[in-house]
């Protein structure tokens, strides 16, 4: 565990309060965790820890959130609290990852041809010889979102996720630092990846395509926000394959991770 694994820890709590808020359940930040007393989306934990010390204490809040409900999970961002006398489980580990952008600049632009298409600037991805370029923008409206959480759901074209199952709401495009990134090709979404600013950092999150265009999309994901947000490392968490992609394009490793459920 390096400090980095802190901001990035703080940066994914922050962007779990930003998905909960958009539902109208806001969490609080509390005792050195970040803490959701109500029911949260499907996928998200109801508690993040956000420091390595003081694991009785976060123990005790999760002691107290098991007054308010039987069933949740708990973000253990450093790998430091046991659980398993709570009735936990772990569901999985991961890995905190740390990119350097400003050592990345030259990359990321020759990765990345500017132009305009229906009257704004849009980015596009240079890949494979077997992949024609994805074309990358910003969600800015209802019909995007529903676009990119359909493509985010692994859904086919026209597919859309019914509205009691959308985890992305409307809020987030309000969301000061929030950009919902997606990649396009002959105008349908197959990329996508989620980008959050918390002070001098940008998580980026969600970064979702099929297996074959996956290589593309993370390639194409991190030099749109080193471009968005330039400067300013990008850090996350992954695991199994994705965290391969993600040391492919730079990512280097800055701590453990677990997730317990109960």
């Amino acid at each position: 565990m390096t400090p980095d694994a802190t901001l990035c820890a703080r940066n994914n709590a922050l962007w779990c309060d930003a998905v909960c808020r958009a539902h109208g359940l806001p969490g609080e930040f509390v005792g050195g965790l970040w803490l959701n007393r109500q029911p949260v989306p499907r996928f998200y934990s109801n508690a993040i820890t956000l420091s390595p010390k003081d694991p009785a204490g976060q123990r005790a809040w999760v002691e107290h959130l098991l007054t308010r409900r039987a069933r949740f999970s708990v973000k253990d961002s450093f790998a430091a609290l046991d659980l398993s006398g709570l009735g936990f489980d772990v569901l999985f580990e991961a890995t905190w990852l740390w990119l350097d952008t400003v050592r990345r600049t030259f990359w990321s632009a020759s990765h990345l041809l500017e132009g305009e298409e229906g009257g704004k600037k849009v980015r596009r991805t240079q890949e494979s010889a077997t992949h024609r370029e994805l074309v990358w923008s910003v969600v800015n409206d209802a019909a995007g979102l529903a676009r990119w959480e359909a493509a985010w759901a692994g859904l086919q074209p026209g597919q859309v996720v019914p509205g009691r199952e959308r985890i992305f709401r409307r809020g987030l495009l309000r969301e000061p630092g929030v950009a919902l990134l997606a990649g396009a090709r002959d105008g349908q979404v197959v990329a996508v990846a989620a980008a959050n600013q918390t002070g001098e950092v940008v998580g980026l999150s969600n970064v979702f395509a099929p297996a074959a265009e996956a290589a593309g999309c993370w390639a194409g994901a991190v030099a749109f926000a080193a471009a968005l947000f330039p400067g300013r490392p990008l850090v996350g968490y992954e695991r199994g394959d994705d965290l391969t992609l993600a040391q492919a394009v730079g990512f280097v490793p800055v701590g453990p991770l677990r997730v317990w459920a109960r």
